[in-house]
């Protein structure tokens, strides 16, 4: 990214707390200040108020992932539902879905408790089937949320296009769970929380180096840290133990923003609910309006490159690709201006689930990874469930089959760059086939 002006949500004044220097004892240290990272601090603190707890942040809070998204919090666990419930089962994709209402019903409790700021709204979700078989699709993901005790609601054409009028919509599913926020004032905001509660959080802190043992030691270019514990919280970024390298993959999605619509555009839209939109493809379009009516726009294609480490957070051609197919499918929006593109990493993992747990010869090293782009509010509920985890208490937090579980990787560089987008390949000759 060049600058934080291309992020919509990052153009906004931010004076970035102090850096940490010399040599520090504390108990708890949090590496990354994002959602997992500032939720883990939250709950860690809370449940322990005595304990010294330190974020460490390498640019500023919010800067990667979790500034970077579309501001949307969703009951979605796993890209879609019809796999994870083939692979994992009725009972056990229920119970991931009782997760994620938690993880929703968490978010409202921070927000709402604590006042944060953050153009939040209830609004929502509306998942669209444009075509003939992608009412096929649509049945049989209706099917399984169905199954599964989901609250989602069949729309025919008419009842979809009396709530979003835009594309020729044939069908919808429709949810009053999903959210939508403004990320980086989220962000900002619990950074006050926490610091509230005594959580000390630096910026512009980037630790370099971790040395593993009973007490671990964390180094950064001007301090030394030592701590009991220490929570991992920087998903799809890397990490100084280089934990689930080639297993949470780096994949990057790009977003663009308009210009503010005239009120002839939203008419056009027809969208008085305001929801999220979601189209029905593996590789799906994803349409939401902000608190002060700009469209934001992208395509789940997400680009996975050979070099990890490398920022791919700019790339004008996909931003012009994704203006393109807005236009394609809102006629009436073509010639309207986009006010902000930028793009960021999703921790994305081969079988579509997170995992939360910990690891280590001193079973020290917490973590939480690989929320595959729906994890805003997952995030929180990962927070508390790390706190659970220090405290080792026994709940349902700690005792289900996201803790701990196994993350499927690769050997390689060249084996995951091959296997990440091979498997994409097949997801896009899928989704042509559905336009035929």
């Amino acid at each position: 990214m060049r600058t934080a002006t291309d992020n919509l949500w990052l153009d906004a004044p931010y004076v970035a707390g102090p850096s940490l220097s010399g040599v520090h004892e504390a108990d708890v240290v949090v590496i990354g200040g994002g959602f997992t990272g500032l939720a883990a601090a939250y709950f860690i603190k809370q449940r322990f108020p005595g304990r010294r707890v330190i974020v460490l942040e390498g640019e500023f809070v919010g800067y990667g992932s979790s500034g970077r998204n579309a501001g949307m919090g969703t009951t979605l666990l796993g890209h879609n539902i019809l796999p994870v419930k083939k692979a994992q089962g009725t009972e056990r994709t229920a119970h991931l879905h009782r997760l994620a209402l938690q993880s929703i019903s968490l978010l409202d409790e921070l927000i709402e408790e604590h006042g944060i700021n953050c153009d939040y709204e209830k609004k929502g979700l509306l998942v669209m089937a444009e075509s003939e078989k992608e009412i096929g699709l649509l049945e049989k993901k209706a099917r399984a949320y169905d199954e599964i005790g989901a609250r989602m609601t069949w729309l025919d054409r008419d009842e979809a296009r009396a709530r979003f009028g835009g594309p020729d919509v044939k069908a919808a599913l429709y949810s009053s769970d999903d959210r939508a926020l403004n990320p980086a004032k989220f962000v900002r905001g619990m950074k006050t929380v926490v610091e509230r509660l005594g959580v000390e959080v630096y910026e512009h802190t980037r630790c370099t180096h971790i040395e593993p043992g009973a007490l671990i030691a964390l180094n950064t270019s001007e301090s030394r840290v030592t701590a009991r514990d220490i929570v991992i919280a920087t998903n799809a970024y890397g990490n100084p133990l280089s934990l689930f390298r080639y297993r949470v993959l780096p994949f990057h999605v790009y977003n663009i923003v308009t210009e503010p619509l005239s009120q002839s555009q939203l008419d056009n839209f027809g969208w008085s609910g305001r929801e999220n939109v979601l189209g029905m493809k593996y590789l799906f379009w994803v349409i939401r309006l902000t608190a002060d009516n700009r469209v934001l726009f992208n395509d789940s294609d997400a680009l996975y490159f050979y070099d990890i480490d490398h920022d791919y957070s700019y790339r004008p051609k996909e931003h012009r690709r994704h203006y393109n197919l807005l236009v394609r499918k809102f006629p009436f929006l073509k010639g309207i201006k986009v006010s902000h593109q930028w793009g960021g990493r999703i921790g994305m993992t081969l079988d579509f689930l997170p995992s939360v747990g910990c690891r280590g010869r001193h079973q020290n090293i917490y973590y939480s990874v690989g929320y595959n782009g729906h994890g805003l509010a997952f995030a929180q509920l990962a927070g508390r469930m790390l706190a659970e985890l220090m405290a080792g208490k026994k709940s349902e937090l700690t005792d289900h089959m996201l803790i701990n579980r196994s993350i499927w990787g690769v050997p390689s560089a060249s084996i995951s760059y091959l296997a990440s987008n091979s498997y994409k390949t097949y997801f896009k000759i899928y989704d042509r086939l559905m336009d035929f």
